[in-house]
């Protein structure tokens, strides 16, 4: 395939398309690999865009990408009186979902088009800890990109 990866297309247009989001009061940011220590410092909830891979399908009308990244929304909370529960996390996927569809578009300097945009959750994962309580929904989007 003669094109780029499309990684840093689809992180931008997920970052374009939920960043400053408000739910439940809150103000969610969108990081790639990892939070500021200024933002968790603020805010117990955020979303990740941590891992992506592509596959290259090779058809006789022109090659593809199918392309998934993870995003994970993640809630914490101190361990001390109420340890909260997972509905922020439960509002704030909704509300990712809801800002990803209908699907996205990517930057027009990208030269490339979603075809087919799909959306995974994957179970939910729960750590509590001696002084946290982490809540986590993970998302796989897959994109079919030409």
């Amino acid at each position: 395939m003669d094109k780029n990866l499309p990684d840093k297309w689809i992180r931008k247009a997920i970052f374009d398309a939920f960043n400053g989001t408000i739910v439940d009061g809150k103000t969610i940011n969108v990081f790639d690999s990892r939070q500021s220590a200024d933002d968790i410092a603020v805010n117990n909830a955020y979303v990740l865009m941590a891992s992506q891979s592509n596959n290259v399908n090779e058809t006789k009308s022109g090659d593809y990408y199918v392309s998934t990244i993870r995003l994970e929304v993640i809630v914490f909370y101190n361990s001390t009186g109420n340890h909260g529960s997972r509905l922020l996390a439960d509002n704030i996927i909704d509300e990712l979902r809801s800002a990803l569809n209908p699907q996205i578009s990517l930057d027009l300097a990208s030269g490339r088009n979603v075809i087919s945009q799909n959306f995974n959750f994957v179970n939910d994962v729960v750590t509590p800890s001696v002084n946290k309580s982490i809540f986590r929904k993970i998302l796989d989007l897959t994109f079919t990109i030409d």
